[in-house]
């Protein structure tokens, strides 16, 4: 009897948790997810009675994971990532693009303009074979040069390692991704750190490169929100009014964005949120809008590591989940 009396009350949770007027939002720590914090502290979601909770994840598996168990609502990721779960028959749907630069090499030497610039030099790659580093390739292979032959891309496991190399001066050039890359210039800035380590720049930014090899716009579409499950039309007619609002506010006002972010996230500062904010290309775009540049990355990527994005391009059903 009381197996049966737990089991109804178990039921019972479920339903009111999932009918409790909350939208469940999960996020990586990357700058995609930092306007949520603000959507939260503002209550930009009062006027349809939702309340908004973030909900952190750390790698694929627990982003699986979440989804499988359809603990949340909205999700921010990587647009291949997306794309990789809808073409593996996962319930979710593309809302928007914010996010289309993040990438940089950050050297010791100051002299380096370009990707020809390093020629012949070691590159720290973290995450081998993942986003950052296909798009690497795909830059290298379209300036002409053989990303095996021509450059000596070292890989190590996470930008936490990456960053170790620079500061002990085991490396010289390191390819990062904000926030990391902001972290990593304040440390190098700071006591005791800045005694050993050597003095860094930003020095190329991908996407501009990019822009330059294809001839296009200096960008790519890198990362965006998506729906999961059958989630209301107005619900995501608010939920995108309501991030373009929160993302345009910390734009305007990096530190006090910084000063939110770190609070939900204390694993970043707030000095480095609030330099990130300075440098990620944020451009506020629905799927619908984004679609043509989002199939012609898609395109390259299917094209040099096509598992990343699930074997083909996402069909239009894919863009279909900004409520339009």
């Amino acid at each position: 009897m009381k197996r049966v009396l737990y089991s109804l009350f178990l039921v019972a949770s479920l339903m009111y948790a999932k009918d409790d007027g909350t939208i469940r939002v999960a996020g990586p720590v990357a700058s995609i997810s930092h306007p949520i914090f603000k959507m939260i502290d503002d209550d930009m979601l009062k006027n349809i009675n939702k309340k908004i909770e973030f909900r952190l994840w750390q790698n694929p598996d627990e982003l699986r994971a979440m989804i499988l168990k359809k603990e949340i609502d909205f999700v921010a990721l990587p647009t291949n990532v997306a794309a990789n779960l809808y073409n593996k028959n996962q319930p979710i749907k593309l809302t928007s693009v914010p996010v289309w630069g993040i990438l940089e090499i950050v050297s010791s030497d100051e002299a380096i303009s370009s990707l020809e610039d390093l020629k012949n030099e070691e590159i720290i790659v973290p995450f081998r074979a993942d986003m950052p580093d296909i798009i690497l390739q795909v830059l290298i292979k379209k300036l002409g040069y053989d990303f095996k032959a021509d450059y000596k891309l070292r890989y190590v496991p996470t930008p936490p390692d990456a960053m170790q190399l620079l500061l002990l001066r085991r490396a010289k050039h390191v390819l990062l991704a904000e926030p990391v890359t902001s972290m990593i210039m304040r440390k190098t800035g700071s006591f005791p750190i800045s005694v050993v380590s050597p003095t860094l720049f930003r020095k190329v930014d991908l996407e501009k490169e990019w822009g330059r090899a294809f001839n296009i716009k200096p960008r790519i579409p890198l990362a965006g929100l998506a729906s999961l499950g059958e989630v209301e039309k107005e619900v995501i007619e608010e939920f995108n009014e309501a991030y373009e609002r929160a993302l345009l506010w910390c734009i305007e006002n990096p530190k006090e964005a910084g000063e939110l972010v770190s609070k939900g996230i204390p694993s970043l500062t707030k000095e480095a949120i609030m330099d990130a904010f300075t440098h990620v290309k944020f451009d506020f775009k629905t799927a619908k809008d984004s679609k043509d540049e989002l199939n012609d990355f898609f395109e390259i990527i299917l094209e040099h590591e096509p598992k990343l994005i699930g074997d083909k391009i996402p069909n239009d059903e894919f863009y279909s989940g900004e409520g339009n």
